[in-house]
């Protein structure tokens, strides 16, 4: 038995529950919560979610339970702690082509998709981000979350439309020498000066979801990332014959 196993089993006899009592209130087979104690089986995060919440597991007791997970899943044991947490409710907003889209600037705009975000007041929506004026911030495709009709401060990032072409623009707010700008993160791009009513700010922006953001950063880690916890130590011996002996530690 190992120790994800021996964890569960003190646990649930504390409790006074066999496996089949416990394997019911975590609406999970008994011959897999069987296997789990045993070692047998390497279980899920989202069986050992289960699991957690029939037992009931106080702060502590899950702390101890994600201690005994760690060892099969290091690189998974930021996500076990989040869903042992209580759950965050969500909202559903509509993602659009663009910023002017979604704000209405083009009309008889559809959305694209809708996605979930963690629960937000005031109307919100999403839409995506076109071009590289504001990376590294933000990066072509991602999706930028809007909350309408709400004051951007200086130095934080907000929607403006220029009332004279219609264009909507994702832009940071400066204010230099007692006159406000339009910054981009990207500085090869130029500031923009507001002048009197000509742009106007619609929006702040108060999240972002990054598109592919392993595979930009890396796409070798989203590999290893993927790697089952049983292969790990098979995967670390072959990266290292790549690695040239006077690398090597």
């Amino acid at each position: 038995m190992n120790s994800l196993g021996i964890t569960i089993k003190k646990y649930r006899e504390t409790r006074g529950l066999t496996q089949l009592e416990l394997a019911k209130k975590a609406n999970i087979g008994s011959g897999t919560l069987g296997d789990i104690e045993r070692g047998v089986n390497k279980s899920t995060i989202k069986t050992l979610n289960k699991i957690a919440t029939a037992l009931n597991l106080n702060i502590q007791e899950k702390e101890e339970l994600e201690n005994a997970f760690l060892g099969k899943k290091k690189n998974k044991v930021n996500d076990f702690i989040e869903q042992l947490k209580d759950p965050i409710k969500m909202m559903s907003i509509p993602v659009y082509s663009s910023v002017a889209a979604g704000l209405g600037f083009i009309p008889d705009s559809e959305p694209i998709e809708y996605i979930l975000i963690p629960e937000l007041s005031g109307e919100c929506i999403g839409a995506k981000v076109s071009g590289d004026s504001m990376e590294p911030t933000f990066y072509n495709g991602d999706i930028v979350i809007l909350k309408k009709d709400i004051e951007v401060g200086i130095g934080e990032i907000g929607v403006f439309q220029n009332r004279n072409t219609g264009e909507a623009l994702v832009k940071r707010l400066k204010k230099k020498n007692g006159v406000y700008l339009l910054e981009s993160d990207n500085h090869i791009f130029k500031d923009i000066e507001i002048k009197t009513d000509e742009i106007v700010c619609c929006g702040k922006v108060v999240n972002v979801v990054k598109k592919d953001l392993k595979k930009r950063i890396s796409p070798l880690q989203e590999l290893i990332d993927d790697i089952p916890a049983d292969k790990l130590a098979l995967a670390e011996k072959l990266l290292k014959t790549l690695i040239p002996d006077e690398h090597k530690k």
